[in-house]
């Protein structure tokens, strides 16, 4: 983990010495050795934001360093971070700094900011086994776009056709695979793959798939409540339990099993879910 940090810091540092140059995401992959399946979860977890966001906060704060203590236009500013147009850019201001640029410019200084913390794991507790999972044959289908709507869409066209051809049985497992991180991918490119544990040799119709998730040792944990806390579960594990655990991060996706027959019939509390975390 000291590693992934050192490593890390060589990210950060680039980006705030290439700031003006568009930032291709898969270089900074090659250029510092990360898995592509790991490396969202890990800058989020030692930052508290993502790659992308890191990077639009850094222009935004020069930008606002340049209004306050600069003569350049706001104009010229504004195109400097990458805006299009004076609105576009006002807005953003706004929201980072939750005043205006004529503000800063007319007070000459930049308001402090609330810096966001990082996720305290101090009332976090997680049962934590390592387990080796067999390979999985799964029927997946694949939804696009913001992850809710993603997931809408992957499940909105497995279930159906599982439930019209009564190829759910008691013990089909329900899976979730979370390719892009929303601050990494665009959200157009964003790739959510919903899966169930069938085999099965009929035709398939266009839309659903077969693939295999590959096993291997897994550290598996229980996360209880909302799907939206995900992100501090995995946190907990990269963080807290993996630099302890004398294991490194596999080149494989993590992915969950999702326990509750009908999430929507679910109160958010009693969400239950595994996640599973490829270990070496």
């Amino acid at each position: 983990m000291q590693n992934n940090y050192v490593r890390l810091e060589k990210v950060v540092r680039y980006l705030e010495s290439h700031l003006d140059q568009p930032m291709v995401i898969e270089e900074l992959l090659s250029k510092f050795h990360f898995s592509k399946y790991h490396f969202h979860h890990l800058f989020r977890a030692y930052y508290g934001e993502g790659v992308y966001a890191m990077r639009k906060r850094l222009l935004l704060e020069r930008a606002a360093r340049s209004i306050a203590y600069g003569d350049e236009s706001m104009t010229e500013i504004a195109f400097s971070c990458g805006y299009e147009n004076q609105a576009s850019f006002n807005k953003a201001i706004q929201k980072q700094f939750s005043c205006t640029p004529s503000y800063i410019r007319h007070q000459k200084t930049v308001p402090a900011l609330k810096r966001q913390q990082l996720t305290s794991f101090e009332d976090i507790k997680m049962n934590i086994n390592v387990v080796d999972r067999k390979s999985t044959e799964v029927l997946y289908s694949r939804g696009s776009g913001k992850y809710n709507d993603a997931a809408a869409t992957a499940w909105g066209q497995l279930m159906p056709f599982v439930y019209s051809n009564r190829l759910i049985q008691p013990e089909t497992i329900m899976i979730g695979i979370s390719h892009d991180d929303p601050n990494i991918t665009l959200v157009d490119n964003i790739r959510y793959d919903a899966c169930a544990t069938i085999v099965t040799e009929m035709e398939l119709p266009e839309g659903i798939e077969r693939k295999t998730i590959l096993g291997g040792k897994y550290a598996k944990a229980l996360h209880k409540g909302t799907y939206e806390k995900l992100s501090e579960a995995y946190s907990y594990l990269l963080l807290k339990w993996l630099p302890d655990s004398g294991f490194e991060l596999r080149d494989q996706p993590c992915f969950e099993v999702y326990l509750n027959r009908d999430p929507r019939r679910t109160k958010p509390e009693n969400l239950k879910t595994e996640i599973y975390i490829p270990i070496k």
